[in-house]
């Protein structure tokens, strides 16, 4: 009898033992499964207790997987938005890890700092040569507010400038490790465009000074010394009105440059044809003592009809040219203005030509530059102010156009402005 008893007894105990088994079986299947984020289906062995709740936990699992799916695609949701805003971006972007590896870059990064090669899995170091950048991630990873650096960057032998922004986004989405995000916005022009304000600023105040002083100078001499000889009050009085003439033209010269980069509309279009426009401005240039009508020539192509342009402004960049000829060509027979219109009918050309000293092929790329004169003396001699071909360029951009100047030493200078006749603005 008790042997019969120990048998049963023992039974018991290994169904027992089964039951337990297989309940930690299913408990392992559901805490892997949770670990994974994904669900199983649990199916319930015969030597299962009945009382061990295996529907309520199938609907735990379908429930969290349903959970965690729903959460992984907001992620992803959220994280091809972030992509593509930053991909949209006309900045550059980096996204980088703690170990300064790139995992991302927006299209703009690419062209900038690496377009023949990928970017991404390469280190910020291998790509941008910048110390103001590294402490930059240094002080926000030991939780320093950061501002903004300025870094120069050698692209194709050219220096480009970049404003340099950083933030920390595992502050802002939970994470183990860090993740930083650079932003580049390209400075390039802003820069230079700075450059050349302070460059304009400084030569405009030389400029002014310079005649500013003769006629101060010349006013005190007169006021002071009343025994002066009546030749030497004329001369001082003729240089005074020099520049005088000389001050006003430099004034009018900066009002109109300043309304053609400064003005929203620079110019104000209507219907012309470009040789009634070079007609008016030979009436107006006889009265000019320096221009020789006998060598000024004129040869215009046939105009059927006008087209859009500023016949105010267009006047004022021909006859600037006119003016730069008869001024500065020296010895030379004649100036030839001319027109031609492009086979395709939508270009016309204005060509002033003489054949007087010509200009020397290393200020050719510079001579549209405002203030830049090739030969300073003759310039004040004659009363320049270095800005009129800078004009003659601001109008023909104004319009869509473009200018050009060649030059052979001792034969020929060229100055050519070419315009759309159909609008572009």
């Amino acid at each position: 009898m008790l042997g019969i008893f120990t048998i049963l007894l023992g039974i018991m105990a290994y169904y027992l033992w089964l039951q337990h088994r297989h309940s930690v079986k299913i408990l392992h299947l559901m805490i892997s499964s949770i670990k994974e984020g994904s669900s199983v289906i649990l199916e319930r062995p015969r030597l299962l207790s009945e009382n061990f709740p295996l529907s309520l936990c199938q609907r735990t699992l379908d429930d969290n997987a349903e959970k965690i799916a729903k959460l992984k695609s907001q992620e992803t949701r959220r994280t091809r938005a972030f992509n593509e805003i930053l991909g949209g971006m006309l900045d550059g972007a980096l996204i980088l890890d703690g170990n300064h590896m790139i995992t991302f870059a927006n299209a703009t990064a690419k062209k900038n700092f690496s377009p023949n090669k990928i970017i991404e899995g390469r280190r910020l170091e291998a790509i941008i040569d910048s110390s103001e950048t590294l402490d930059l991630l240094d002080q926000l990873s030991r939780g320093k507010k950061t501002g903004k650096v300025e870094i120069s960057f050698l692209k194709n032998g050219i220096s480009q400038d970049f404003e340099v922004a950083c933030a920390l986004l595992s502050s802002i989405r939970p994470s183990r490790n860090e993740v930083f995000l650079l932003l580049f916005r390209e400075v390039t022009q802003i820069k230079k465009a700075e450059r050349l304000r302070k460059d304009f600023v400084a030569n405009a105040s030389h400029e002014l000074r310079t005649p500013i002083t003769m006629i101060k100078g010349f006013s005190e001499t007169l006021f002071v010394s009343t025994d002066l000889p009546e030749s030497q009050k004329r001369s001082f009085t003729q240089k005074i009105l020099k520049n005088s003439l000389r001050l006003e033209a430099l004034v009018d010269d900066l009002l109109n440059l300043s309304e053609l980069e400064g003005s929203e509309v620079p110019i104000n279009l209507t219907t012309n044809k470009l040789c009634e426009v070079i007609r008016g401005i030979n009436l107006y240039l006889q009265d000019r003592p320096y221009i020789d009508s006998s060598k000024l020539k004129f040869s215009f192509a046939e105009e059927k009809d006008g087209f859009p342009m500023d016949a105010i402004k267009v006047a004022m960049a021909v006859s600037n040219l006119i003016d730069n000829a008869f001024k500065y060509a020296g010895n030379f027979s004649k100036v030839l203005v001319s027109t031609k219109i492009s086979d395709d009918e939508n270009i016309i050309k204005c060509c002033v030509e003489d054949n007087g000293n010509g200009i020397p092929h290393k200020d050719l790329d510079r001579i549209f530059e405002r203030f830049y004169v090739v030969d300073k003396g003759r310039s004040r001699e004659k009363g320049g102010t270095g800005l009129g071909l800078s004009i003659v360029k601001h109008v023909a951009e104004a319009h869509g156009g473009f200018v050009h100047a060649e030059s052979i030493p001792n034969k020929r200078t060229v100055f050519s402005i070419s315009l759309p006749r159909i609008s572009k603005i």
